[in-house]
């Protein structure tokens, strides 16, 4: 009883935050300047980036949810100063540009293709309410030609250092720095590899 009743304070304050303030404009976030230290790689030919999203990352909602609940719910007066899937795959594009250009689309079939997924970008709560995290979860794909190289789900979750909308868009943005490194390590692996295995021949 007493778990379900924190559950409902939780709901109620995080999704009533804008009560009495109905006509007041949304308070508006975005990820920041990718200024932060990432790790030498090194540089690299080409490649196109495709990039896609779940439905819901696709609308400047701040979406939260309660541990694994089904039903995510969105802040009353704060938001994103674009969607989700236009942040992250704004910062992809940052950090990747910094070992070799992202290109829209192919130059030629031989082009490696790096076919990436935004399924997950929420700030999540225990269930009392006491702690919460940014999580991140990517699926990417890397196509040679028609040819699949490799691919690599990239789950990344960061703490919030307060409980509210602000906590959670900076642990959405560390976690979201996390996954691109990931991302760009994993993909420096990846590509290197053939030209690894020709020199061993």
């Amino acid at each position: 009883m007493k778990m379900r009743s924190a559950l409902l304070i939780l709901t109620l304050t995080l999704a009533g935050c804008g009560i009495g303030r109905v006509d007041a404009p949304p308070k508006v976030f975005d990820l920041g300047l990718d200024a932060r230290p990432v790790p030498a790689l090194p540089a690299r030919d080409p490649i196109a980036l495709t990039f896609q999203s779940a439905p819901g990352l696709s609308d400047t909602g701040m979406i939260w949810r309660v541990g694994d609940s089904a039903a995510p719910r969105s802040y009353a007066t704060y938001r994103w100063a674009a969607s989700p899937a236009d942040l992250v795959r704004q910062r992809v594009v940052d950090r990747l540009s910094r070992q070799g250009p992202v290109l829209n689309d192919r130059v030629t079939l031989q082009t490696p293709q790096l076919q990436l997924s935004l399924a997950q970008f929420e700030q999540v709560f225990t269930e009392d309410g006491q702690s919460s995290q940014g999580r991140i979860l990517l699926q990417a794909v890397l196509l040679n030609g028609r040819a699949v190289v490799d691919q690599k789900r990239i789950l990344v979750t960061a703490p919030a250092p307060t409980q509210d909308a602000e906590g959670g868009v900076a642990a959405l943005r560390e976690a979201t720095d996390q996954a691109c490194d990931q991302l760009a390590q994993w993909l420096g692996a990846t590509l290197a590899a053939p030209a690894q295995t020709a020199r061993a021949r």
